[in-house]
């Protein structure tokens, strides 16, 4: 029963934001928020050991814990539009991972000024070297590569931010 309990934390701590994130952004609010995700784990925890791919339980579950929120809210929502709306969209579970990118390389505070933004672009976007964004751009090698890193380093901030730990969570 203790091993039980402590599968069940890690998974619980490695779901969670995740899980809190989709659903937030379906219903709104806070607190319903925190109130789905509990039906939703309380129903995890009950059945975690039989279910085989946990992703895809858990985006399930959320969804149909969605889905009965608006109902009895008997709210004239279109459910299907809640979860087509292209700025919400989901694959395997959780937000599109092209979204949360995007999201990241849209975000000023990753950027400290436009040169950032075309040495990010140029190398991660577009497969230029750190020799030939360095060309371009008229600055040595040396400091496109510390430039780049610092760049790596606060979108990699800002993706734990929102809940997204390693790269495995947006696959």
């Amino acid at each position: 029963m203790a091993n039980k309990k402590h599968i069940f934390a890690d998974l619980h701590n490695k779901y969670y934001p995740l899980i809190f994130s989709a659903v937030y952004t379906k219903v709104g609010d806070t607190d319903d928020t925190n109130d789905i995700c509990q039906e939703v784990f309380i129903k995890f925890y009950e059945k975690f050991e039989e279910i085989e791919n946990k992703r895809k339980w858990l985006y399930g579950a959320l969804r149909l814990a969605i889905l009965e929120f608006f109902r009895k809210k008997k709210s004239n929502v279109n459910i299907d539009e809640v979860f087509s709306d292209v700025s919400l969209t989901f694959v395997n579970g959780f937000r599109d991972a092209r979204i949360i990118i995007s999201e990241a390389m849209e975000n000023m505070d990753n950027f400290n000024n436009e040169e950032e933004r075309i040495i990010f672009d140029l190398i991660a976007i577009n497969n230029f070297s750190y020799n030939q964004t360095a060309k371009q751009l008229g600055l040595t090698k040396r400091q496109i590569e510390y430039k780049y890193k610092l760049i790596v380093n606060r979108i990699i901030q800002y993706l734990k931010k929102k809940g997204v730990d390693n790269i495995e969570d947006l696959l």
